[in-house]
């Protein structure tokens, strides 16, 4: 067993990041504090800091969320990283990766991840480990075989307008605050959280609530998260739903609700995406000629894409009338 300092430097992020409401978009990986996504928080015009592999470890939020980075990519504070200080294989700094998960109770918020306290905990060395797997071939059985194809190049690059959001939307917040009151019930319940669709649980519908129809956009609140919601519902408070003004093929609102998710990262703890904030969004969308939403266009890259047929099959399918 070998302690982590004498096999990897560990430092923090870079503190150039802890504002990120100013960052412009771009092509640059940003790592920050969440445990979802490989810890992945956007793309932005800024310059890589630390080169492949590496681990970064959230010292805040989802403290002790373990991520091995295979892509060079800039780091926030609120993580530390971890770069070996000689030869190691993939596999073996998945097994780091998850040491320090399997240890993240250690540290809360009265005992902070430290670069101390993570240089304290031993493991293996890079010499002494061995695995039966292979993380090559993981990896080739788990990537689509069908490569994303971007279908504009086949068709053409279509005019595109800038929409406000409230163009395209009627947006309503949801009707109740309180989830510990709620009693367990049949209808999914959309909240703030950036996990699972937004959906926190299953209750009873509060008696001034409303029941929101399938095909809607929700929107969190905290995070900004867009999901595309595909059975009726209840919302709190802490949700923007977006009502379409006109019908909107799902393939449109897929499209919207991934380009809504590009741009969450404006909206943090000190910027929330409250409705007033949220309905001055406006999105880049194809059009024809009459400057109407070119939604065939839109169709054929949402279908290009290579998960679409298994989520047709398994939820646009199943929640047909």
């Amino acid at each position: 067993m070998e302690r982590l300092d004498k096999m990897f430097y560990i430092q923090y992020g870079d503190k150039n990041f802890t504002n990120k409401s100013y960052l412009d978009e771009g092509t640059t990986l940003l790592i920050a504090s969440q445990g979802v996504d490989n810890g992945g928080y956007g793309f932005f015009d800024i310059k890589e800091r630390f080169h492949a592999p590496i681990i970064t470890v959230p010292r805040t939020g989802s403290i002790g969320f373990a991520f091995v980075q295979l892509n060079p990519c800039a780091v926030t504070d609120d993580c530390m990283v971890l770069t070996p200080k000689r030869k190691m294989s993939i596999e073996y700094l998945f097994y780091i990766s998850a040491i320090i998960r399997r240890s993240k109770w250690r540290f809360n918020y009265g005992r902070k991840i430290t670069p101390r306290r993570l240089s304290e905990m031993h493991a293996l060395s890079p010499e002494e480990f061995k695995t039966p797997l292979s993380y090559e071939s993981l990896y080739k059985k788990l990537y689509p075989r069908k490569n994303f194809n971007d279908s504009s190049n086949k068709i053409g690059k279509p005019q595109t307008k800038e929409f406000q959001i409230t163009e395209l939307f009627n947006l309503e917040r949801g009707h109740f605050h309180a989830i510990d009151r709620l009693e367990d019930g049949i209808y999914p319940t959309i909240s703030r959280v950036s996990v699972d669709n937004g959906l926190v649980g299953f209750y009873r519908k509060p008696r001034r609530a409303k029941v929101f129809s399938k095909g809607l956009l929700t929107i969190s609140s905290v995070t900004g998260d867009a999901f595309l919601q595909h059975t009726p519902f209840i919302a709190t408070d802490n949700v923007v739903i977006c009502i379409p003004k006109k019908s909107l093929q799902i393939t449109t609102l897929i499209y919207i609700q991934a380009l809504l998710n590009r741009v969450k990262w404006r909206y943090s703890y000190g910027r929330q995406c409250y409705k007033g904030n949220f309905q001055k969004t406006t999105l880049s969308l194809p059009v024809s000629g009459s400057s109407s939403i070119n939604e065939g266009y839109i169709e054929q890259i949402v279908m290009a894409q290579p998960y679409w047929r298994e989520f047709k099959e398994r939820i646009l399918d199943n929640v047909k009338n």
